[in-house]
C-alpha cells in the first residue's frame, strides 16, 4: 500500500472517492459567466482532504469580513506524515546561527524545496482561485511524471485567495449585473473592506488580518524557497508575463535570488511555449523595484509573478491584433521580439483561457523547484 501512495494513488481503488471540481461546484472550472463562491471553494478543499492523502487544509483564521482564510499543504502522503520533520530542516536552514555548515549539507540532502502559491489578492483578478482548485484536483489525481517529482520533492502551500471576502464581492456584483451593460465590471466598491487594490502593498506593515495570517503562519513558520503570486493584467498586454524582471533590481535582494527568478521564470516560458501558448513576455512590463512586496525577497526566498491579460471577469472579450497594446513597457504586444517571441494573433479571450496558461505555469515553477531541490536549498542557505 505504501508504495501505492508513493505512486500517487494512480492505481490505487479509491482514486475514484477524489471528489472533481465539477461534482462539487456544478460546472466545469472555467466556463463563461461562472464565478466561484468562498464557501464552495473552502468546502471542496476540505472535500480532497477527505479523500486523499496528499493534502492538508488548515484554517490559519479569519478574514477582515470573518471568512476562513486557509491554505493547503500538498506533498507526497509520506511527506505529510513527517511535516514536523520538514518544518525543523526549513527552521534550521533559514538560521545560520543554529545550524553550521555541515549540518546544513545534511539537511539539504533530507529537506524538500518549499513553494508557496498564491492566488487572487486582487479579486477581480479572478482567475487564480479556479486555476488553484483545478491544480489541487490535477496534482492529487493524474500521476503524471512531473507530478511524481513535483510532490516527492517539493511541499506546496498552496493559498487559493488571499481576498476571501473579495472573491465574494466580485462574485455577486458579477451575478447581480449579468446581461446589464455592467457585466463584467469591476464592482463599485473596495474590493478588501479597508484598503482595495493596495492589500497588496501591505507586505511591511501588516495592517490587514490577511497578510499578519500568511506572514504569522505561513512565511515565517516554513520560509518558501519559492514564492509565486498569481496575477492577471489588462486584456490588451501580452497572454502572460513571465519574469525576468525589467530593471530595476532592488539592490537589497541578493543577486543569488535574482538569477534563480530568471531561471525559474525563463524556464516557465520555456513550458508555456512549448504547450503552443502565444503571448508570453518575458524581461517586460514589470521590475523588481517594490520593497512593499518582497517579503520573501528579504528572507531568503525568490517571487515569482506571473501576469495573465484579462477577460471580463468571466465573460470572454474579442480582441482584434491592432486593439492589442503597441506601446507596453518594454515590448510591442503585436510583433515578434526577442522577449515577445510569438505574439497573439487576437481573437476571442476567456476566462478558461487564462485558465489553461496558469495551469501550466503552476506545474512549471514547482517542477523547477523539484529538479532544482538541492540547488535551492544550498543557495538559500547561502
Amino acid at each position: 500500500m505504501k508504495l501505492c501512495w508513493i505512486a500517487l494513488a494512480v492505481a490505487c481503488p479509491f482514486e475514484a472517492a477524489v471528489p472533481t471540481p465539477q461534482s462539487h461546484f456544478g460546472h466545469s472550472i472555467g466556463v463563461d459567466r461562472e464565478l466561484l463562491d468562498w464557501d464552495k471553494v473552502v468546502s471542496y478543499f476540505h472535500a480532497l482532504e477527505a479523500a486523499s492523502p496528499g493534502i492538508h487544509v488548515e484554517e490559519l483564521g479569519k478574514t477582515a469580513e470573518g471568512r476562513p482564510f486557509f491554505a493547503a499543504t500538498i506533498a507526497e502522503p509520506e511527506t505529510l506524515r513527517k511535516l514536523d520533520r520538514y518544518h525543523e530542516i526549513q527552521r534550521r536552514l533559514a538560521d545560520p546561527r543554529i545550524t553550521s555548515e555541515a549540518e546544513a549539507e545534511g539537511l539539504i540532502d533530507e529537506g524538500k524545496a518549499v513553494v508557496m502559491l498564491t492566488c487572487s489578492i486582487h479579486s477581480t483578478e479572478v482567475a487564480s482561485t479556479h486555476t488553484a482548485v483545478e491544480f489541487a484536483y490535477r496534482l492529487l489525481t493524474e500521476g503524471t511524471p512531473r507530478f511524481r517529482a513535483i510532490l516527492h520533492n517539493t511541499i506546496l502551500l498552496l493559498v487559493p485567495s488571499l481576498n476571501p471576502d473579495g472573491v465574494d464581492l466580485v462574485t455577486r456584483w458579477y451575478r447581480r449585473t449579468m446581461g446589464t451593460a455592467y457585466e463584467g465590471t469591476s464592482p463599485p466598491e473596495l474590493y478588501h473592506h479597508y484598503v482595495g487594490h493596495d492589500n497588496n502593498r501591505d507586505w511591511y506593515m501588516f495592517t490587514q488580518p490577511e497578510t499578519r495570517l500568511t506572514v504569522a503562519k505561513l512565511h515565517n513558520v516554513w520560509h518558501p524557497q519559492i514564492v509565486y503570486d498569481v496575477h492577471q493584467q489588462g486584456a490588451y498586454e501580452s497572454r502572460i508575463f513571465v519574469p525576468p524582471w525589467l530593471d530595476p533590481i532592488e539592490p537589497n535582494v541578493d543577486a543569488i535570488l535574482a538569477q534563480e527568478m530568471n531561471m525559474v521564470g525563463a524556464a516557465m516560458a520555456v513550458d508555456l511555449t512549448a504547450a503552443g501558448k502565444k503571448g508570453v513576455a518575458i524581461h517586460a512590463a514589470y521590475d523588481f523595484w517594490s520593497p512593499a512586496r518582497h517579503y520573501q525577497a528579504f528572507h531568503g526566498g525568490l517571487r515569482i509573478l506571473t501576469e495573465s491579460a484579462s477577460a471580463r471577469l468571466a465573460t470572454p472579450v474579442t480582441i482584434r491584433r491592432d486593439q492589442l497594446d503597441a506601446n507596453a513597457l518594454g515590448y510591442n504586444a503585436r510583433e515578434r521580439s526577442w522577449n515577445f517571441l510569438e505574439p497573439w494573433e487576437g481573437g476571442e479571450w476567456r476566462l478558461r483561457d487564462i485558465i489553461d496558461y496558469q495551469l501550466i505555469a503552476f506545474e512549471s515553477c514547482l517542477y523547477q523547484a523539484a529538479i532544482h531541490r538541492p540547488e535551492l536549498l544550498r543557495n538559500f542557505v547561502r
